[in-house]
């Protein structure tokens, strides 16, 4: 479905990982015209987006894709959608999204009185950060794993609602379009149709 015809190298793939060839607004507008020509109604289009945004909160980067369409095949959304929806967890958003895990699943932990987990150091760095996460996973990766699927679950009605707004908005643009579109034409026609033979030779 996304393939290209001449694979990209490793560092084409990183490049484009941070920053698509187009751009993120020419990617933005590619993509909302691919979705608005999926055949399948709004309520399955927009619950397959609002499943690839949710799972954006969990730490387990390389299983959203899974996690998005095996969300929309169980609830009978849209799994194409739920695919692109997915993107809106990138490298400039995944630092939001994972704070926002790590810090609802530290707080959740502290209202269980769940001790040691979630208890990083105050001067906190990268390294620290890594070292932890490399000798005492559980430390960073319970609370981020419970906070953020406790995010996902709660944001899912708030973005379906959210992306149907949208989707149908979209849709509803695009049919007016077509039938300005088929409107034009005819009257084109009618007009050519119906103007004497020695006026459409001047013409």
């Amino acid at each position: 479905m996304f393939k290209r015809r001449e694979p990209l190298t490793q560092m084409q793939n990183i490049q484009q990982f941070f920053w698509p060839s187009m751009g993120w607004m020419r990617s933005f507008h590619y993509i909302k015209y691919r979705l608005i020509r999926v055949a399948d109604s709004t309520h399955k289009i927009a619950l397959g987006l609002a499943f690839g945004l949710a799972v954006s909160f969990t730490p387990l980067l390389g299983t959203h894709f899974l996690q998005a369409g095996l969300l929309a095949f169980v609830f009978r959304g849209n799994i194409f959608s739920a695919m692109i929806g997915t993107f809106v967890g990138n490298p400039w958003t995944f630092p939001f999204f994972w704070w926002a895990g790590f810090s609802m699943g530290e707080f959740l932990f502290g209202v269980f009185g769940i001790k040691g987990a979630g208890e990083l150091p105050d001067n906190m760095t990268l390294w620290i950060l890594f070292d932890t996460a490399w000798n005492d996973p559980l430390v960073l990766f319970l609370p981020w794993m419970l906070g953020g699927y406790f995010l996902c679950l709660i944001s899912l009605p708030l973005s379906y609602y959210v992306f149907y707004r949208l989707v149908s908005a979209a849709k509803l643009a695009r049919k007016k379009a077509k039938i300005r579109r088929l409107k034009r034409v005819e009257s084109e026609v009618t007009g050519q149709s119906i103007m004497p033979k020695r006026h459409r030779k001047k013409i």
